[in-house]
């Protein structure tokens, strides 16, 4: 992906960091709807201010393998005993499809690979939710995990997203962790699991459910799953935007609404090849039923 000039004060270049793999030749994606909560477009946008603080990750290295304890606190179950509350038609239309930032329909998909660890990813998710909201009903923007190795927590923060989303929560889940970094990247083990279960409790989620989610198979084989789309598509980084098999070049984009043209341009040339998310097989899928719903 083109590295943006730097840009004026409040502008973001979405470049992203990189993961020292080589690139390798990739596919195509589906979706499962989320409904964006009332109030939300005044917070993404005072978020957005702050997004300049991206000029500071140009020095982000590639580093080694993450932290054993920290990947295995969210996976304590990796042959999948703990019972997830999907079965494994749903698992797989989450492998394929990944989360929606806006409506999902007949629409043309851009896919975000995305580490919820990622100082990049942790700025530019306003930007992102805010361009995805003024697509609504044009261009879906789906959410998928690409968790980079140099980020000890980023494998068991994605496969807590992914336990919320089996509730219809993720982008709230996500949202809290984008935005409170300093809360949870320095914890391992026992009490990373438990920072995890407490947000889920906080945000009304059904902390037995969460738990049981958070610790099976079938959450670390949808994390796995993205990854391995991310790695054959051949992306540099997060975060990446893709449709098709293409990376949309963002070259030149400052605001929402040069985000939200870079999206809509992209899917307009990618044609029929953008009508299913990238890295994926399958048709849109229904969302999960949200908790307390």
């Amino acid at each position: 992906m083109p590295v943006a000039a730097v840009p004026a004060a409040g502008a973001v270049p979405l470049s992203p960091v990189p993961t020292g793999k080589q690139p390798m030749k990739g596919g195509s994606v589906p979706l499962r709807p989320y409904p964006m909560k009332p109030g939300r477009s005044s917070r993404l946008a005072g978020a957005a201010a702050g997004l300049s603080v991206l000029l500071l990750l140009t020095g982000c290295g590639t580093g080694g393998g993450g932290s054993e304890e920290a990947s295995e606190s969210a996976a304590a179950d990796p042959a999948g005993t703990a019972a997830p509350s999907q079965d494994a038609e749903e698992v797989e239309a989450s492998i394929d499809s990944g989360y929606p930032l806006n409506a999902v329909g007949d629409h043309p998909v851009v896919t975000m690979f995305t580490d919820y660890e990622c100082p990049a990813c942790q700025s530019a998710h306003a930007l992102v939710e805010e361009a995805a909201q003024s697509l609504d009903g044009e261009v879906t923007v789906m959410v998928k995990n690409y968790p980079l190795p140099m980020h000890d927590n980023a494998v068991p923060a994605a496969r807590a997203v992914e336990a919320a989303a089996m509730q219809g929560r993720a982008v709230e889940y996500a949202d809290h962790l984008y935005e409170n970094p300093g809360e949870w990247i320095d914890l391992s083990g026992a009490e990373l699991d438990d920072y995890f279960r407490d947000i889920a409790d906080d945000q009304g989620l059904e902390t037995g459910r969460f738990a049981a989610d958070l610790s099976s198979g079938a959450v670390a084989a949808i994390v796995d799953g993205h990854a391995g789309q991310a790695a054959e598509l051949g992306l540099p980084g997060t975060p990446s935007f893709v449709t098709g098999d293409q990376t949309i070049d963002l070259d030149g984009v400052r605001t929402a609404d040069d985000l939200a043209g870079a999206f809509r341009d992209a899917a307009e040339e990618a044609g029929d090849d953008a009508l299913i998310p990238s890295g994926g097989t399958a048709a849109p899928t229904a969302p999960a039923q949200e908790a307390g719903s």
